[in-house]
């Protein structure tokens, strides 16, 4: 866990970095936009995008209670 912390935190600082850069040679030698790193700097991916959408489905509400 204190690992993983660890790497979360570095992560963070190095996407801050990147996202403080006026240009982006650094992001095209990576092969990302900006848009993509500042959605890694702010913890969101399409896997837990995926897996929201499966837990809560859009159009199913829940029973009325009376």
């Amino acid at each position: 866990m204190f690992a993983r912390l660890v790497s979360l935190l570095q992560l963070r600082r190095s996407t801050a970095f990147l996202l403080a850069r006026a240009d982006d040679r650094l992001l095209d030698d990576i092969g990302m936009s900006r848009g993509e790193l500042q959605l890694m700097h702010l913890g969101v991916s399409e896997l837990q995008e995926t897996a929201r959408a499966k837990s809560y489905p859009m159009g199913k509400a829940l029973p009325a209670t009376a």
